[in-house]
């Protein structure tokens, strides 16, 4: 468990651990938004982790207005989209010493609404409610393809999923009567947990790289080849800005 909040995240591990009877639990502090935080987190993972089976690149912010970093970076890039990339690049080695490792992305449907401007990336300007967020989803979406292309012959399978509008705290920053009333339409969380664990657990989907599931279900990639074609350089930037390179 790779979780910011001390309070929160301590309770729900020991939620966890008290339901499964499972005392091999772990909760390791991290900021997403912060490489050092992430640099720091993975060095412990690898110290004490030598193979790890699946991971999953869950946590994501839907930012209503644009922040920044303490480093500078706009939230939303930083938390949803370089943050997965860093960790998976960094465990690229533990996840192949596996064998069948896996790496799940989660995603948004929103992608599709989202567009990569290399000349405005940080959303300075034209910053609109949802635009950082979709942008940063398609940008993981985009990087899905390109890693499961990479790791094809290290015998790990990337894939990328939505695993429904849930009642988390996603939408925390919306005023709470909003947030009350969109939670009249959300799925429970629990849904959400259980369409992850499939992907992350099932025979059915072992050889499958590269694809996005909308909950359950192999859906079609849908993005505009000028979108597409950008991804060479995204990869290119998003090295220079978390100083990591592919393992090959």
């Amino acid at each position: 468990m790779l979780c910011r909040d001390g309070k929160k995240s301590e309770q729900a591990h020991k939620e966890i651990t008290t339901k499964s009877s499972n005392e091999n639990v772990f909760l390791i502090p991290v900021d997403l938004s912060e490489r050092l935080s992430i640099r720091a987190a993975v060095k412990q993972i690898k110290s004490q982790y030598p193979k790890i089976d699946v991971l999953v690149n869950n946590a994501g912010v839907y930012k209503v207005k644009r922040e920044e970093t303490v480093s500078g970076i706009e939230m939303s890039f930083a938390v949803n989209y370089l943050a997965p990339f860093m960790l998976s690049q960094m465990l690229i080695e533990n996840l192949e010493a596996s064998g069948n490792g896996r790496i799940i992305n989660m995603v948004s449907e929103l992608y599709k609404s989202g567009a990569i401007d290399f000349e405005n990336i940080m959303m300075e300007t034209g910053n609109k409610v949802g635009s950082a967020y979709a942008n940063s989803k398609l940008a993981v979406v985009l990087y899905t393809i390109e890693l499961a292309k990479r790791t094809r012959e290290k015998g790990i399978a990337v894939n990328a999923m939505h695993p429904g509008v849930l009642a988390t705290s996603a939408f925390r920053d919306y005023p709470n009567l909003m947030v009350k009333f969109m939670s009249l339409f959300l799925e429970k969380p629990q849904k959400g947990g259980e369409r992850i664990a499939y992907l992350a657990t099932s025979d059915a989907v072992n050889e499958v790289s590269g694809k996005y599931f909308y909950k359950l279900e192999e859906k079609e990639i849908d993005i505009p080849g000028q979108e597409k074609n950008k991804t060479q350089k995204l990869w290119q930037i998003t090295e220079e800005l978390t100083g990591l390179e592919f393992v090959r």
